[in-house]
């Protein structure tokens, strides 16, 4: 059957996010046609830069850092090697102080006195783990319970809006940067514990980050790119209203009144809202939202406790994390501005920062001056708020389950479906693991390989089965 040119393609990505558009760009350069349907407005999904006036912020935490050399030729073929390499900071913020991360043995004697003996006798205990699947017993065999208790906990329940004992130990191994304790104490005396105790040193990293336009102008080259290639269509503010598979390809409609056919469906976005498109079982899995409070200040009026980026562990604080773009990227702020960002996450199922977060503006402030991270409000010039949904996943006990069944529903209703990326794989992971995802996903619809590429496995992470259930 003979299908019109214009409405008919090879491959329907949903979300032009990492994921997305790399997908799109890799099976456009194989000579095939692919149109891309964006939700919002602009591409970049989780990693677009917002630029006012020449402030420029991204969404949360950005940067390249891997030794994948698949993913870095990937880069350099975007960029055309136009990239700078930075280094790493990034803080702690808890029991009212700022530690730097990974912790080091000197961090102790920071602590409240208590807190560090505490520590320390936690670090000479057996600290088996009966229960795989515990985020609190992967915690406290890698940290003892005092950090649990005082950081661990607190934060983690705070950022995801869920209890903490319900969490499964995959987000600790996925969404934790991890530190091990050197065992090779001498536990001779207290004395001899602190002068011995070794934590590891800190690892100096080396990550790249685009030389203009913030980490989202690294897809806004990535677009350009594919939109030069034939075949390509870009819909923005779109989605499915309907989906219907006849055997040998996908008829559409969206929500805004177009008709489409496509031969296969590489989905990366919200797979609840998929669920609903075909009909599958009653399965949800559980995503969280985040409010962004981009802030443009005087760099006169920031503390001195900066890095490229600080977790807030304090549980009744409404800040999860901040961000310092000019630790990124000088570029990114304007002369005598330090610029940062506040992240405030929210349930989808029981929102309440998400729908009117200009209400807490203020809120926000007055912790970064309590917090001692800013002098004052007055320093505050300007606050952009950038409310974003389906940000992370959330990995309670039972998601793997949910996930395998919300699966088996999308397989049983086409085979010619694909899951990919953070929201559609339900797998947490940053843009260098979407670009090796996408890369391999693509290389397997065009024939290139016949292996289906366990991103699971090779990204690490799993912890509490010795198998993740078979997906689409």
């Amino acid at each position: 059957m003979n299908l019109p040119q214009n409405t008919h393609f090879d491959f329907c990505i949903v979300g032009a996010g990492p994921s997305g558009l790399t997908a799109a760009y890799q099976l456009l350069k194989a000579g095939r046609s692919v149109v891309l349907i964006e939700r919002d407005a602009r591409v970049g999904g989780l990693a677009k830069s917002y630029n006012y006036g020449g402030q420029i912020f991204d969404t949360g935490p950005k940067r390249f850092h891997t030794d994948d050399q698949a993913v870095l030729e990937f880069i350099h073929e975007i960029t055309q090697g136009h990239i700078s390499r930075i280094g790493r900071s990034t803080k702690v913020y808890f029991l009212d102080k700022y530690f730097e991360w990974p912790l080091q043995s000197k961090d102790l004697l920071k602590m409240p006195v208590s807190v560090s003996l505490r520590c320390a006798i936690d670090l000479l205990k057996e600290r088996p783990i009966t229960d795989k699947a515990s985020f609190h017993q992967y915690i406290n065999s890698k940290y003892g319970e005092t950090l649990y208790a005082t950081f661990f906990k607190p934060y983690t329940q705070k950022f995801l809006r869920w209890d903490t004992e319900d969490i499964h130990s995959d987000w600790a191994s996925t969404g934790i940067n991890r530190t091990v304790i050197d065992k090779r104490v001498n536990a001779g005396s207290l004395l001899d514990l602190f002068k011995s105790l070794m934590l590891p040193a800190k690892v100096e990293t080396e990550f790249l980050y685009p030389m203009e336009g913030g980490f989202g102008g690294f897809y806004e080259q990535l677009l350009g790119l594919a939109q030069a290639k034939p075949g390509f269509r870009l819909m923005l503010n779109d989605t499915f209203s309907d989906l219907a598979d006849n055997g040998k390809y996908f008829e559409v409609k969206t929500k805004q009144g177009e008709d489409l056919t496509f031969t296969d469906l590489i989905w990366s976005g919200n797979l609840n809202a998929l669920g609903g498109l075909i009909a599958a079982p009653d399965v949800e899995v559980h995503y969280l939202n985040t409010v962004f409070f981009n802030i443009i200040c005087r760099e006169q009026g920031v503390g001195p406790n900066s890095a490229q980026w600080i977790y807030v562990s304090r549980g009744n604080s409404l800040i999860s994390r901040i961000t310092c773009m000019k630790e990124f990227a000088p570029y990114t702020c304007a002369p005598n501005y330090y610029n940062f960002i506040c992240e405030l996450t929210d349930s989808q199922h029981d929102p309440v920062y998400f729908r009117n977060p200009q209400r807490y503006s203020d809120a926000i402030l007055s912790e970064l001056v309590d917090m001692k991270f800013i002098k004052h409000k007055k320093w505050v010039e300007q606050i952009h708020i950038q409310p974003v949904e389906d940000t992370y996943p959330i990995y309670h006990r039972r998601y793997s389950q949910d996930f395998a069944l919300a699966a088996a529903g999308i397989k049983k209703f086409s085979r010619r479906i694909y899951l990919l990326g953070r929201c559609g794989a339900f797998w947490y992971n940053n843009s260098d693991h979407s670009i090796r995802f996408a890369i391999e996903m693509a290389d397997k619809l065009l024939g290139r390989q016949r292996q289906e590429f366990d991103y699971r496995d090779y990204f690490g992470g799993l912890h509490g089965r010795a198998a993740h259930p078979q997906e689409v």
